[in-house]
């Protein structure tokens, strides 16, 4: 028994070159190569193969500052798991891999096990302790932690991660029962120190009507300085993206997929572009294989960043209705275009009204709106009204299931 136990934690310390290649996150040439030059040492090298000890690699990737020296094939900087919330993050994301669960059911664990070990520091340093807690031998422990460890350093060089409590964390959405642990940045961070925010959403099949009148709003709220909130997801949210985009406004993405996903494939580029000139925001790991249910989950971060969500077109099934519903319950404004009310077939918005959302008839109202909470001061006065004139039937809002090939 003691033997088994023993081959097992020597078999988990132990690296061939492809395993070791995979852990650094480079090719096995560049490996050949470092070894060669004698900045990284192999515990065994002969004709069968290589080896290396997991110590020797995770000193070597300290000590070469593995992100300049090693740090890929290109010169592309590679991101560093440099502060104690990253290393918190990737930590947090290997254990929930392994086993399987959401973040709701891990928190509680990580509060626990952190009576225990620092979670801020990397798990091989403390591994008996994260494998007798979770119930899980040290191999599988360290195979997750490494298997999570090179999605992490996929991740762009000035990629951040921030965790709820910290002082980056947008205050809005930190007050909900909604926040996740972490969020995951890309861009221009200085973007979530601004409350002057509205989402846009809704259906992924628009109408005509309903993309004009989405780049009428931005026009005016962009004017207005407030930062266009929205998803990413086709028809209402890219309109509202790429209107914001073209008028050189403020603009933040909260995506349903990790950073380095671009989903849906057709809109890639427009992602790239936020990227550079907005705000991408994620809850989800690198690591982290996105299912279905994420769409919803982030709709609860976008309501919970936005002083308002407008729903700009919507069927009875738009998952745009679910950001309603969760903006209500943070008590966010909700905004329904008066000339929705009237479209046949539509109940929803009555429906919302009840609730307490608020009718509004052009984008004038939604400034008078946002003024009234004291964060908006009105710059421009102009009258533009929202016309669904030629919607005469509303498409009926098919829900876009999630393809895991439709991305890339």
């Amino acid at each position: 028994m003691y033997i088994d136990e023993y081959n097992k934690n020597l078999a988990s310390q132990l690296f061939f070159s492809k395993e070791a290649a995979e852990y650094l996150g480079i090719s096995v040439q560049r490996l050949n190569k470092l070894i060669q030059t004698g900045k990284i040492k192999p515990l065994k090298k002969n004709n069968s193969g290589t080896v290396f000890l997991y110590s020797e690699l995770e000193k070597r990737k300290k000590e070469l500052a593995m992100f300049s020296e090693i740090g890929g094939e290109s010169s592309i900087a590679t991101f560093k798991i440099d502060t104690p919330t990253k290393q918190e993050a990737l930590n947090f994301s290997a254990i929930m891999n392994l086993l399987n669960c959401s973040e709701k059911k891990l928190s509680p664990l990580f509060e626990k096990i952190s009576k225990l070990v620092d979670i801020q520091s990397p798990i091989p340093d403390c591994l008996d302790i994260w494998s007798d807690f979770f119930k899980f031998n040290n191999e599988e422990i360290l195979a997750s932690y490494n298997k999570a460890k090179k999605e992490f350093v996929k991740l762009k060089a000035d990629d951040e991660i921030i965790k709820l409590g910290d002082i980056e964390y947008p205050d809005m959405l930190a007050r909900t029962e909604e926040a996740p642990r972490f969020l995951y940045l890309r861009g221009d961070k200085s973007l979530l120190f601004d409350d002057r925010t509205v989402a846009l959403v809704g259906s992924r099949q628009a109408s005509e009507e309903g993309k004009r009148n989405t780049e009428r709003v931005v026009d005016i709220l962009g004017r207005n300085g407030i930062i266009i909130v929205s998803g990413l997801a086709r028809g209402i949210d890219v309109t509202a993206h790429i209107a914001a985009l073209k008028n050189n406004f403020k603009t933040i993405a909260v995506i349903g997929t990790h950073l380095n996903q671009y989903y849906p494939s057709e809109n890639r580029e427009v992602q790239l572009e936020i990227e550079k000139k907005g705000l991408i925001v994620s809850q989800f790991s690198p690591s982290t294989k996105t299912e279905r249910w994420f769409f919803p989950l982030r709709n609860g971060v976008m309501s919970g960043m936005s002083q308002a969500t407008v729903i700009m077109e919507a069927g009875e099934t738009s998952g745009a209705l679910k950001q309603a519903t969760f903006a209500l319950k943070q008590k966010h404004l909700v905004l329904i275009p008066q000339n929705i009310f009237k479209i046949p077939g539509i109940i929803w918005p009555a429906k919302f009204e009840k609730k307490g959302a608020i009718k509004v008839n052009n984008p004038k109202d939604i400034i008078k709106e946002l003024s009234k909470r004291n964060v908006y001061k009105i710059e421009k006065e102009i009258e533009l009204d929202l016309d669904y004139s030629g919607c005469d039937k509303m498409i009926i809002d098919q829900e876009a299931e999630y393809n895991a090939s439709d991305h890339t």
